[in-house]
């Protein structure tokens, strides 16, 4: 008998966060307290738990409010890896989120692709992570950019929804309301980006624009707001935002793979994302 068959399968809570951490601090993932937390209050994260109640293994389902949820966060600890665990997580999460009337998707890594694959889920696109230092300036955003008020939520949450495919506006208030967190607009209302705290690094994104110049000039005003490593999730098809990067010494970390269950159209109009959430939140 396999070991996901005998190990007991639960719902986690708010009591689970800090147990939770430990499994993303081994994996050396960038998630904190406050995106734990936000997979358990708004969305179904299950765990596994050891014989001794260590929790070993997670999944998350976090719903968007229509069309697709994000499957995420599926962590196993070394000592239980390679026993069909994460595989009977990721197929519980498919199974609530086809409850709901929505549609898995998850991004990937190259290894995770191939399982994936297996399992039901196509390819939509591709995404490169870039990582490199900021260093606060505290000079003034660049012309036609301005840092948003806290009004400016529901702007940059229907922003959002049109370059994702599915409008989430808890997530995107919640980025927002975070300490040390930091969003900025264009003038005219076209388009947005969001930097936020991680464990390991600054998360940049979502970044949407019209063109590649106002994401440009969107992505210099949050490097310029923080200082200290950041990571960046740029869709490969974005090729000016990853050569701006470049240029300014920031290297490419990994790769990714976003993918919809059943499902190869991407949802949304993917031209106007220029930077992710992140492979957690999409």
């Amino acid at each position: 008998m396999a070991t996901s068959e005998v190990l007991a399968i639960a719902d986690l809570q708010a009591r689970d966060i800090d147990a939770c951490l430990r499994l993303s601090d081994e994996a050396g993932w960038n998630q904190n307290t406050d995106d734990w937390r936000l997979f358990i209050e708004e969305g179904r994260t299950f765990g596994v738990r050891d014989a001794d109640g260590r929790l070993v293994a997670t999944a998350a389902a976090l719903p968007y409010e229509r069309d697709l949820a994000y499957l995420s966060m599926v962590l196993v600890t070394r000592s239980q890896r390679r026993q069909g665990i994460a595989t009977r997580l990721v197929d519980l999460c498919v199974e609530h989120i086809g409850r709901l009337g929505l549609v898995p998707v998850l991004d990937a890594t190259p290894a995770g692709e191939t399982v994936y694959s297996q399992q039901g889920f196509e390819v939509l696109f591709g995404l490169e992570r870039w990582q490199g230092e900021a260093e606060s300036t505290g000079t003034p955003a660049p012309a036609s950019v301005r840092p948003a008020a806290p009004g400016d939520t529901e702007v940059i949450a229907a922003l959002d929804a049109g370059a994702t495919g599915a409008p989430r506006r808890a997530i995107i208030a919640d980025f927002t309301g975070r300490p040390g967190s930091h969003a900025f607009l264009l003038d005219d209302r076209s388009g947005f980006v969001l930097v936020r705290r991680g464990r390991r690094a600054f998360q940049l994104g979502p970044l949407v624009a019209g063109t590649p110049a106002h994401a440009l000039k969107l992505l210099g005003a949050a490097l310029g707001a923080v200082s200290g490593a950041v990571f960046i999730d740029v869709p490969v098809l974005q090729k000016s935002i990853g050569d701006w990067l470049a240029a300014r010494g920031f290297t490419r970390q990994r790769s990714f793979s976003r993918m919809a269950f059943g499902r190869s159209q991407p949802f949304g109009a993917t031209d106007r994302l220029f930077v992710s959430a992140g492979p957690e939140f999409g």
